[in-house]
């Protein structure tokens, strides 16, 4: 692990082609995601099929 927490790994510039990467980072924990019931799922996509909805207005 590196000095922040984190877990790192290198690569070695030989095996990445341009040599551009030089520090992989791994995160762990969550992702970040939401984890939504089938009706909420439901609810949003009609509501997104609804005349003059906007994706991104539903989406927020």
């Amino acid at each position: 692990m590196g000095l922040d927490g984190k877990r790192d790994a290198h690569l070695d510039s030989s095996s990445v082609g341009s040599g551009a990467v030089s520090r992989l980072e791994v995160l762990e924990g969550p992702s970040g995601r939401r984890v939504r019931s089938e009706a909420e799922r439901a609810r949003i996509v009609a509501e997104s099929l609804l005349p003059g909805a906007q994706v991104a207005e539903v989406a927020r």
